[in-house]
């Protein structure tokens, strides 16, 4: 996939985190994404007519059609679960897991929590949920977690990349999503790197006037 079709993809897939968010009050009927009226959209621009090719169009739409499948099973956001058990379903079931184990109240699991929300809706493939370590204390234990946050990724339900604090992000409260995002495809865990992230400019804003912190030792 070029960068160009990538760039349409991925307004998409924030047209449908956007939708879904702002849809709570709203009658369910009335506030889907149409896949072919955002094709038409994008088919009134000339500048863009010129862009794509027919083949590329169908690439585009298959590519749509997989990301609505993926937003209605739960991908595309930040998904926070209330037990144990959901995480151990979820990371049996989806191919690719990003799990973030948390505390409520730590500074620097708010920060993880904001640099991975700008990371699912572009990789809408993998899975993103977080999970409040008090609701998981077997978890915590047989994995032997001891400093949060805790970023564990899951391939087959297999751990492929353990992210403990900020070790591996330059050890900085400052870190970029974009380097989360390079350790994550390291391991495998998220795959395409084409196209721009979106981050929330007032929690990059808010929390780069806190002062930094060591990472939060929990047992």
């Amino acid at each position: 996939m070029d960068d160009t079709t990538a760039k349409v993809l991925d307004s998409y897939k924030d047209a449908l985190v956007a939708n879904s968010e702002g849809s709570r009050e709203r009658d369910n009927d009335s506030d889907s994404v149409d896949n072919d009226e955002f094709l038409e959209l994008l088919e009134e621009d000339s500048a863009a007519l010129d862009a794509f090719r027919e083949r590329r169009m169908q690439e585009l739409h298959s590519q749509m059609v997989a990301a609505k499948r993926l937003h209605d099973m739960g991908h595309g956001v930040l998904k926070e679960v209330a037990s144990e058990k959901e995480v151990l379903e979820m990371t049996t079931t989806t191919k690719h897991t990003v799990v973030h184990f948390f505390h409520r109240g730590f500074k620097r699991c708010e920060i993880m929590d904001s640099r991975l929300k700008a990371l699912t809706a572009k990789h809408m493939e993998t899975r993103f949920i977080s999970v409040d370590v008090d609701n998981a204390t077997f978890l915590v234990v047989r994995l032997e977690i001891q400093v949060l946050p805790c970023v564990i990724c899951f391939i087959d339900g297999k751990e492929v990349l353990r992210l403990v604090g900020f070790e591996s992000l330059g050890n900085s409260d400052h870190f970029t999503a974009d380097m989360l995002e390079f350790q994550l495809q390291k391991s495998g865990v998220i795959q395409r790197k084409l196209g721009k992230l979106r981050e929330e400019n007032s929690s990059v804003l808010n929390f780069a006037k806190r002062e930094e912190s060591d990472d939060d030792d929990w047992e």
